[in-house]
């Protein structure tokens, strides 16, 4: 038997909004969420086939493995790929983070991110605000989306220029942290005897020269 305070679903202050956003999803919205992605499966799936039908399935395996190793065990590909799974990962948990907290239009559109990059310390991602949309309103989801993105902290900037665009920050890591040292170039300089500005005195005074003496 329900309780006596539930409510129908009929009631429900999300129904409306679940229904704008089954009627507002596009394909064209989908691709440009899933570009990256779709571009990778097409592009390698597409060298995968050719040299399959050029060189057979065993050299195929050979030509397209050992690089895959060899990227992965060197630290500047590895760094590259570990760069670009992060940026995939964190604009995949913004726009869930962005439907959860219900920073979307009444229509259920959400706002573009038409630029994510790594940086030194996470992911930067350029958000373009939607009518009806404030940067107030993303500020104050700052701590939201760190946790969605499993990161340590997040910073939300507006643009000085366009009221529309707003930089999210992403920040992973803290390279001022105690597990880096950064060293000073002053370190690696040759020591050099400090220099007295007091002159040497002499080891004995002349009786002419002590006061109160004749």
């Amino acid at each position: 038997m329900p309780a006596a305070d539930s409510l129908p679903r009929s009631s429900s202050p999300y129904a409306f909004e679940g229904m704008a956003v089954t009627f507002q999803r596009s394909v064209f919205g989908a691709w440009w969420r899933w570009r990256s992605e779709l571009g990778l499966l097409v592009t390698g799936s597409g060298g995968f086939f050719e040299c399959w039908h050029c060189i057979g399935l065993d050299p195929t395996g050979y030509a397209l493995g050992i690089p895959a190793a060899v990227a992965v065990a060197l630290p500047w590909p590895r760094r590259f790929l570990s760069a670009r799974f992060w940026v995939l990962y964190t604009r995949h948990r913004l726009q869930r983070a962005f439907w959860e907290l219900r920073l979307h239009t009444r229509a259920g559109r959400l706002p573009l991110v038409p630029l994510i990059y790594a940086t030194p310390v996470g992911v930067r991602a350029w958000v373009l605000l939607r009518a009806g949309m404030t940067a107030e309103d993303f500020e104050d989801s700052a701590a939201a989306f760190a946790a969605a993105c499993g990161a340590r902290d997040c910073q939300v900037t507006a643009s000085a220029r366009w009221s529309a665009l707003v930089a999210i920050d992403i920040i992973r890591r803290d390279v001022l942290g105690p597990a880096r040292v950064v060293r000073s170039p002053l370190a690696d300089l040759p020591e050099v005897p400090a220099l007295s500005l007091v002159p040497d005195l002499p080891d004995f005074i002349p009786d002419d020269l002590v006061p109160g003496e004749e």
